[in-house]
């Protein structure tokens, strides 16, 4: 072909036919340009298909994803209910006159059950590939758009309380109980419990569970007001982290819902 056009550009020049070299020229110019738009043209819709098939791969994976947060959440939001109600009780109790055998033996098994969160990480990867890549955003129905936004939206709401809880904690309840609390007994009192079960942190410890070590503040629990007003403050916090899981969970089961119509 490339041949064939320079035969032709040869003959008309040497025929002296300038006029007719020049409309072959720009005739020429303009079939190569049409070429290179036919190419890129092309080399767009290969593009434009590549990310519509990586992008309903990683719509799926991002489904997986979610699904898989849904059990941990779930177990998460048991273990903060438990946790809501173990405060609530604990506050009641003591605040009650409440007719126990061995206050400190009570202190210690309560406050056991509570303490920091101890809760299953979610998994974010498939999200934000999403939320940092704009070129999958063209090829997102705005229905799935909306709802990644809302459920990235949540996630930080989670971790925004998550974090207030963990400075109540750290800064506050924590304190507090190392002061009038004996962690010490709270945990050979654990060992006591878990009825001879295999545990590698305490496999050949010094520490004995038949034995005291310190005896508890037990003023600075019952019927005591700073106390009382400190696990309020634990309660509301735990509500408000409760509160955003639930959120959480609703915006997972729309994006599920929303992903499964669109694929």
């Amino acid at each position: 072909m490339i041949k064939f056009f320079r035969n032709i550009r040869q003959k008309l020049l040497s025929e002296n036919k300038f006029s007719k070299y020049l409309i072959y020229a720009i005739g020429e110019i303009v079939l190569v340009v049409i070429g290179i738009l036919i190419a890129l043209q092309v080399n767009n819709l290969n593009d434009r298909r590549n990310i519509a098939t990586n992008t309903k791969n990683n719509l799926i994976t991002l489904s997986a994803e979610l699904i898989s947060n849904t059990e941990k959440l779930k177990f998460n939001i048991d273990v903060v209910n438990a946790q809501i109600r173990n405060s609530l009780n604990l506050i009641d109790s003591l605040n009650n006159n409440v007719d126990l055998d061995d206050k400190d033996l009570y202190l210690l098994d309560k406050i056991g059950n509570l303490g920091p969160l101890r809760l299953k990480s979610l998994t974010t990867t498939s999200l934000g590939d999403f939320i940092n890549s704009g070129s999958y955003s063209a090829f997102l129905t705005g229905e799935i758009k909306n709802h990644l936004l809302v459920y990235n939206s949540e996630i930080q709401n989670v971790d925004f309380t998550l974090d207030r809880f963990e400075v109540y904690w750290k800064e506050i309840e924590l304190p507090y109980l190392t002061k009038h609390f004996s962690i010490l007994d709270m945990y050979t009192q654990s060992l006591s419990n878990s009825r001879g079960k295999a545990n590698r942190l305490t496999e050949n410890t010094i520490l004995k569970s038949n034995k005291k070590y310190f005896t508890n503040d037990l003023e600075a629990f019952f019927n005591n007001r700073e106390f009382a007003s400190m696990y309020t403050a634990r309660f509301a916090e735990l509500r408000a982290v409760l509160n955003a899981m639930e959120s959480l969970d609703i915006s997972i089961d729309d994006l599920i819902k929303s992903i499964n119509t669109n694929l």
